[in-house]
């Protein structure tokens, strides 16, 4: 399957639930409503995927822009959410599987400290898919997940298909 035909297997609309983990907190799972909006751009050079998801009553959204070339599995992006990186462009670099697993990884500063890694996982599954994203320490040790989107394609009154 050529790297666009994985960017194109994810296009469309889609609705699930998204699940924010704040391990540090005695009840750390957080479950709301969350959408999800996908498509080619730059004549299917790249896919753009904008997603929103709820904490605290507040709607929060972010938006990820991958590329590849094709030539080979690597993969690039920018990312960006309206709670976890608020103004901040995060670039990524990354792999895509044969099975069109991606894989992504970027890093933020924290100050006084060394920087601190973000890895996304997105997984399709025809027609259901999964964003994930995990905190990685300086050490390169993945926190548990972090954020998760857990998604399916459906229609308008919520008739599951492929919709373009």
């Amino acid at each position: 399957m050529s790297i666009r035909d994985m960017f194109e297997s994810l296009t469309g609309d889609w609705k699930g639930t998204n699940r924010l983990n704040l391990s540090f907190l005695p009840d750390p799972i957080f479950e709301s409503p969350s959408t999800a909006k996908a498509g080619l751009r730059i004549n299917g050079q790249c896919l753009e995927i904008a997603y929103t998801w709820v904490y605290e009553g507040k709607q929060n959204e972010g938006v990820i822009v991958i590329a590849g070339s094709g030539k080979d599995d690597a993969i690039s992006a920018f990312w960006t959410d309206s709670w976890h990186s608020k103004n901040v462009l995060m670039e990524c670099k990354g792999t895509i599987s044969a099975e069109g697993v991606f894989n992504l990884m970027g890093h933020y500063s924290v100050p006084d400290h060394p920087d601190w890694g973000w890895r996304t996982e997105i997984v399709p599954g025809g027609d259901t898919f999964k964003y994930l994203m995990f905190n990685v320490s300086p050490e390169g040790e993945d926190a548990s997940e972090i954020f998760g989107l857990s998604g399916s394609r459906s229609l308008e009154f919520e008739v599951a298909g492929k919709h373009r």
